[in-house]
């Protein structure tokens, strides 16, 4: 016989608990029913438009368009700092370019003076004074620099560089912002509002005034990159930096130290032997007369020596020395460069970490409900 397992019993709801379920169940329908036609329903408007003020123009601007705004505003300066970067390096290759390329001209015009007499007896001749401590050293590298990089040609050349890159960064500032204000008027074309009314100060609204803040970037543009921009220590490094063009060619010539030594005790030793000879045979007799004519034979036949063996060693060396000047010029051309780039970076980084800064307390009304006191671009 299989026993089943007995199933449980559903509990029983008792006659009084079901009447009391009913009747809170009638209860909250009825308070429901009561609830919906007599309470007022509240609805949640949108977050209030700000007031801005663009080229004397006034929208009225929601807030998502806002923040694009103020987004929009910060990508397209930053846009505006790399181009004045580029139009800065621009201007700077351009007008090294005019100034070294007059230095390049000048070579061969001092090469001349290294090969000719009167430089082979001035540089000896400085040699000595400067030995007996009656003349500075470095003769023949203070000549290079005269010859090679005039003072004149530098005065010039960094004022016609303040002058042009000015013109050219004012104009890049001005289409920076032309550009800036079309952007801005074409998107919020749709929320354009007309001019509100004269209200008393007491119940004015603060605006976001765009126009104001422009006006501050252009007046600080023409104090920090508008005017000639001082370059002054770069230039006066590229001056000093001159008579290194000759010592670091005559580091990799013959027209090094030790080399020119051993050329001019050769030409000693040649011109003493030569001036002796045709000392001897151009005036053989003997008597007073003889001594002077020796005189005269001798410097002459020193002076055609030393012609003859400074084109010999012009003839060897030339193009070598050459070749090392110019390497030398263009890297003293390279480390201007540089100098003069990062003049001009540091006042555009300075310029534009400004704007930065106006354009977040610009948009301060509409983000944080206040302004800063006196600021131009929070102004009511």
């Amino acid at each position: 016989m299989t026993a089943t397992a007995a199933k449980p019993e559903a509990p029983r709801v008792r006659g009084g608990a079901a009447v009391a379920y009913a009747a809170v169940a009638l209860l909250a329908a009825g308070a429901l029913a009561w609830l919906i036609p007599n309470v007022p329903q509240r609805s949640w408007p949108p977050p209030a438009a700000t007031p801005v003020v663009v080229q004397g123009e006034h929208y009225r601007v929601p807030p998502q368009e806002l923040r694009w705004l103020e987004t929009f505003s910060t990508l397209h300066f930053s846009e505006g700092e790399a181009g004045a970067r580029a139009v800065a390096a621009a201007e700077i290759d351009a007008q090294l370019d005019r100034v070294f390329d007059g230095v390049s001209l000048r070579l061969p015009e001092f090469v001349d003076w290294y090969y000719s007499l009167s430089g082979e007896y001035s540089r000896a001749a400085m040699a000595a004074l400067a030995y007996a401590n009656l003349a500075e050293p470095g003769y023949v590298a203070n000549r290079a620099a005269a010859t090679l990089l005039p003072d004149e040609v530098w005065a010039e050349g960094f004022s016609e560089l303040e002058r042009r890159a000015a013109e050219r960064l004012a104009a890049h500032g001005t289409r920076v912002r032309a550009d800036w204000i079309a952007g801005v008027t074409r998107r919020l074309a749709r929320h354009r509002v007309p001019a509100p009314l004269p209200a008393p100060q007491a119940a004015e609204i603060r605006r976001v005034r765009l126009d104001a803040m422009l006006e501050h970037i252009a007046e600080r543009e023409r104090d920090s990159l508008g005017t000639r921009l001082s370059i002054s220590t770069a230039a006066a490094g590229a001056v000093a930096a001159g008579p290194l063009l000759w010592r670091a060619a005559a580091r990799t010539t013959a027209a090094g130290g030790r080399a020119v030594a051993a050329r001019a005790a050769a030409r000693g030793a040649a011109r003493a032997g030569t001036a002796a000879a045709g000392g001897a045979a151009i005036c053989s007799p003997g008597g007073p007369a003889a001594v002077g004519c020796a005189v005269v034979a001798g410097a002459a036949a020193w002076l055609g020596t030393d012609w003859a063996l400074l084109r010999v060693d012009e003839q060897l060396h030339r193009d070598e020395l050459e070749a090392a000047l110019e390497a030398s010029v263009a890297a003293l051309r390279e480390q201007i460069e540089a100098d003069l780039l990062s003049a001009y970076d540091s006042a555009i980084a300075d310029h534009y970490g400004d704007v930065r800064e106006d354009i977040d307390r610009a948009f301060v009304p509409a983000t944080a409900g206040a302004a800063s006191a006196g600021h131009p671009a929070e102004a009511k």
